[in-house]
């Protein structure tokens, strides 16, 4: 099973995948996880990460898709997967159906979630302060929301036209109401 888990930053992804990952048996994976490591590491697509994740940048869609496509042919990686973060392009999610289609298998289901842009500068700039993320700074945050809304939304356009049944969740609330509607939504 493919799931894809889809939003603006800092609607929930990352938190809700962990639920999602728990209940339905799936390997999260987060691609902004991955590239913070890298950074952290000092790697070369480290530091060329950082350097456009500070800008507020997307990661450019042939760097993800080879680190996307290494992390999937990794046979230490369950094929039962929820990607967090990726595709973010229209780009990127036809690289994502042509690496699926050549193992057989193809997107299943997409969580998309909708939150207030207010509120999502809000709790981008409390993750800020707490965790202490140098990408989550207010022009950062801006730029996101514009890449986002410029060229990610498309991406649920895609999936819908594909025929992937695409959920759309409410990302406003206490952790666990939310959950609680994507189970609803997820179960049978």
């Amino acid at each position: 099973m493919i799931g894809l888990i889809f939003g603006p930053p800092g609607s929930g992804k990352g938190t809700q995948a962990a639920h999602v990952e728990r209940e339905f048996k799936l390997s999260h994976l987060s691609t902004g996880d991955i590239l913070r490591a890298e950074v952290k590491r000092g790697s070369d697509i480290g530091k060329e990460a950082e350097r456009i994740m500070r800008a507020g940048d997307l990661v450019p869609d042939d760097l993800i898709i080879r680190i996307v496509q290494g992390i999937l042919r990794d046979p230490n990686v369950s094929s039962d997967v929820l990607l967090d973060g990726f595709p973010r392009t229209l780009e990127q999610a036809k690289a994502l159906d042509a690496m699926l289609a050549t193992e057989g298998h193809k997107v299943d289901f997409v969580i998309a979630f909708e939150v207030p842009e207010d509120i999502l500068v809000e709790r981008l700039l409390h993750r800020a302060k707490v965790e202490g993320r140098a990408d989550d700074t207010r022009d950062a945050i801006t730029e996101r929301m514009h890449e986002y809304r410029n060229l990610t939304a498309r991406v649920l356009d895609h999936y819908r036209k594909a025929g992937v049944r695409v959920e759309e969740i409410d990302g406003v609330g206490e952790v666990d109401e939310v959950f609680e509607r994507i189970r609803n939504a997820l179960e049978p």
